[in-house]
């Protein structure tokens, strides 16, 4: 899979051109993506990590601005935007490469009612925290008691492993398992992805005119201004990263 075999999608951290954008919902598709950032400028390219076996996004993406001009102002923008459940994070791309390869921690025993913010409590000590997930049923909402983090580093990732695998942290009630996420490509299996209504999009000033056309989505007709809708039900799931 491309995210476990190389680090090439993160992108060069000298150029002020490419951003990284964190927290996306996993329902948003590809074109919505790019649309929301060239509604501020025009783009080189843009792109959502996916499982490439199965399309599951990850939660991340990448646009590469042909301006640093209007790079920073996306930055200024839309960095914050609440999209359904989430409010997505955008910055300048930090470099990528053998730093982060080994950095994604799959862990598994967690308690029923954890979200990212009890997840992220217990890891964060160790290191910077670029991503965190903990994996639900898209059906009924309940937690499936595994949870990813994506470490800065390998010796966050390290760090972590050797503190908090076998222990049972406050809060828990067993012992959490910790492993790194690529070594469960091929055991991590997650329920279709399922239509859900398409976010929101609520942002400030003059950008708000432009972001209520992501409004028009009809979940029950599969489409979106036009465009092909996201598939019904997709089998597997996500394996290393989000």
């Amino acid at each position: 899979m491309e995210d476990q075999n190389d680090g090439n999608y993160f992108l060069d951290d000298s150029s002020s051109t490419n951003l990284i954008i964190n927290y996306l919902p996993q329902t948003l598709s590809d074109d919505e993506f790019r649309s929301m950032f060239l509604s501020v400028g025009p783009i080189k390219s843009s792109k959502i990590v996916r499982d490439k076996a199965t399309g599951y996004s990850y939660g991340f993406g990448f646009v590469d601005f042909q301006h640093a001009a209007d790079a920073q102002r996306a930055i200024e923008t839309l960095s914050g935007l609440q999209l359904q459940n989430k409010r997505i994070k955008v910055a300048l791309a930090r470099p990528g490469g053998d730093q982060i390869k080994g950095a994604n921690l799959y862990i598994r025993n967690l308690p029923v009612h954890w979200k990212e913010t009890e997840l992220n409590k217990i890891f964060e000590p160790f290191g910077k925290i670029i991503q965190s997930r903990v994996l639900v049923d898209l059906a009924t909402g309940v937690s499936k008691r595994v949870g990813f983090v994506l470490y800065d580093t390998r010796d966050e990732a390290d760090a972590a492993i050797k503190c908090l695998s076998g222990k049972t942290p406050e809060g828990c009630t067993e012992p959490i398992m910790i492993k790194f996420a690529d070594d469960n490509t091929k055991k991590i299996k997650q329920g279709a992805v399922q239509y859900v209504p398409i976010p929101n999009f609520a942002a400030p000033g003059p950008m708000r005119n432009q972001m209520n056309r992501f409004q028009r989505f009809n979940p029950m007709a599969g489409s979106f201004n036009g465009s092909p809708g996201v598939p019904q039900a997709q089998q597997g799931g996500p394996t290393s990263r989000w």
